[in-house]
């Protein structure tokens, strides 16, 4: 597999858009979807939902903890 820009386990946030509804806050990678065209994908999930969503790398910014 290619080197992705985030891996299994690491915090992000989702950069929003006007259409976009979801629980604000840290979101975790639960894994790199595989790519073979078009944008990498992740599946996503915050502890507030029990499911998981399905982002393009564009979409998720790295969280620092400071």
């Amino acid at each position: 597999m290619a080197q992705t820009k985030f891996s299994a386990g690491q915090r992000v946030s989702v950069m929003r858009s006007g259409a976009f509804s979801a629980p604000s806050g840290a979101y975790r990678i639960v894994q790199p979807l595989p790519h073979d065209r078009g944008a990498q994908q992740y599946r996503v999930r915050n502890d507030a939902e029990a499911y998981d969503r399905i982002l393009d790398e564009a979409r998720l910014e790295a969280v620092s903890y400071d």
